[in-house]
C-alpha cells in the first residue's frame, strides 16, 4: 500500500471515531434534556441501564467464546473439506451471538426500551 492509501486510512479511522463520539454525546444531551422537560432526574435511570447494557455486551461475549469454541471443535473433528476453515469459524459465532440477543430482548426488552 502506498503512502496515501495509508494516509487515507488514518484519516478515515480517525474521521469514523471522531463521528461516533459525537454522535454518542448529542444524543446523550438531548436524552438527558427531554428527561428533564418531562421532570425526571436522568441519573437515576442511568444505573439500570448500565447494568443491562453489560449484561447484553457480557452475553454477547460469552456466546461469541462458545461459538469460537464449537468452531475449534468441528475444525478438529476433520467432517468438512480445509476449503471451509474460516466458516466454521464465523458461522457458529454468528449464531450464537444473534440466539444470546433474541434471548435478551426476550428476558429484558421492555425494561430495556423506557
Amino acid at each position: 500500500m502506498d503512502m496515501i492509501g495509508i494516509a487515507l486510512l488514518v484519516f478515515s479511522c480517525v474521521l469514523l471515531i471522531v463521528s461516533v463520539y459525537y454522535i454518542m454525546t448529542t444524543t446523550r444531551h438531548k436524552e438527558r434534556m427531554a428527561m428533564i422537560d418531562r421532570g425526571m432526574d436522568p441519573n437515576t435511570i442511568k444505573d439500570e441501564r448500565l447494568f443491562l447494557e453489560a449484561l447484553k455486551f457480557g452475553l454477547v461475549l460469552i456466546a461469541g467464546g462458545i461459538g469460537f469454541f464449537i468452531g475449534v471443535l468441528l475444525e478438529d473433528a476433520q467432517l468438512f473439506s480445509s476449503k471451509i476453515e474460516l466458516p466454521l469459524y464465523f458461522a457458529p459465532i454468528f449464531v450464537l451471538c444473534g440466539i444470546s440477543l433474541i434471548l435478551f430482548y426476550k428476558m429484558f426488552g421492555k425494561r430495556y426500551k423506557n
